[in-house]
């Protein structure tokens, strides 16, 4: 995929950097080291590029939108983190994981330290809503996190389970940044509500296309190895959709992949699901998410940051990466 980041917020991009970098610095020298690793991987900064772009498309000038859009993106390092321990993963942003570079427990405990920095930039806002709306989200995606984690031993799930896991995992904290942006730049109700859906539209969209990727993307551009998801028995739509559209005989083949846990089956399970015409149908469904981004869009006044995000969300249609 394009990089997400706009040349319109080219100077804000550059101030969210240093002070990520200079928000986890600790007096202890490890979780300095740890979190660093981490944050100056990289990343798309989507979140936190959706809550500047919202920001001062209503017209925020302040200086409060760094320590917002910082606190939003150390909320999802954390959540990278603890889920790379839950899933074993071992590659985040193209290097080792966390918990695979160091060990589970230096994982959990910086994906700890770094929820509390979050934490305290959202203190220093001094805006209940805010804080509000940032602090129940943390707890939906946390919800989403253990319902996930419960259904992992399932031999299937619904694609209302599916929807119902990334609205709270991914979406959610999607439609926090636009929501908390909006209400820092001063919005009525009405306004946020319309940002918070947008957030959260475009967040569905931004999963389904991820879930995509797992089996057809390509690893070196995506940064996550291809065939993650099967490898760590996750449900997702291309899966589910496959075993919707496919023949009999491949549905049964589907089922003994599965069972077998077999990495050396992967090659043919993608060929299964590209076959099935799973890809096809996903993607419309993907797009039903980011139409709805762009009539939430078309209530916002004109303005460059507008376009910005409008580019955001047809680049989203020809993900790639």
């Amino acid at each position: 995929m394009k990089d997400f980041n706009t040349q319109i917020i080219k100077q804000d991009l550059k101030e969210l950097e240093s002070y990520l970098v200079l928000s986890i610095n600790s007096e202890v020298d490890l979780a300095t080291e740890v979190s660093s690793y981490l944050v100056r991987a990289g990343g798309k900064r989507i979140r936190p590029i959706v809550s500047i772009l919202i920001a001062k498309s209503h017209g925020y000038a302040g200086k409060e939108l760094i320590k917002l859009s910082s606190a939003i993106e150390l909320l999802h390092s954390a959540t990278l983190i603890h889920d790379d321990v839950v899933d074993q993963s071992e590659i985040r942003r193209g290097k080792k994981s966390i918990h695979n570079k160091w060990d589970n427990a230096h994982g959990v405990l910086v994906g700890d330290f770094i929820y509390s920095k979050a934490f305290q930039l959202m203190a220093e806002l001094k805006n209940p809503e805010i804080i509000s709306i940032l602090s129940n989200s943390t707890n939906i995606i946390s919800e989403g996190e253990v319902l996930q984690l419960s259904l992992k031993r399932e031999t299937s799930i619904s694609e209302k389970d599916y929807f119902n896991i990334i609205g709270r995992k991914t979406a959610e904290l999607f439609k926090a940044s636009a929501q908390s942006a909006s209400i820092l730049a001063g919005q009525s109700k009405e306004d946020s509500l319309n940002d918070a859906n947008f957030g959260y539209s475009l967040g569905m969209a931004f999963q389904i296309q991820d879930d995509i990727l797992d089996y057809i993307g390509n690893d070196s551009l995506t940064g996550k190895k291809l065939g993650k998801d099967f490898e760590e028995g996750k449900f997702t739509l291309p899966l589910l959709k496959a075993m919707q559209l496919a023949t009999d005989q491949n549905k049964i083949e589907i089922q003994n992949i599965l069972l077998s846990r077999n990495k050396k089956n992967f090659k043919k399970l993608k060929g299964i699901i590209e076959e099935s015409g799973a890809i096809e149908d996903i993607r419309v469904i993907s797009n039903r998410f980011t139409d709805l981004c762009i009539n939430e869009l078309n209530k916002l006044p004109k303005s460059d940051y507008k376009q910005a995000l409008i580019r955001i969300v047809n680049d989203l249609r020809e993900r790639s990466s």
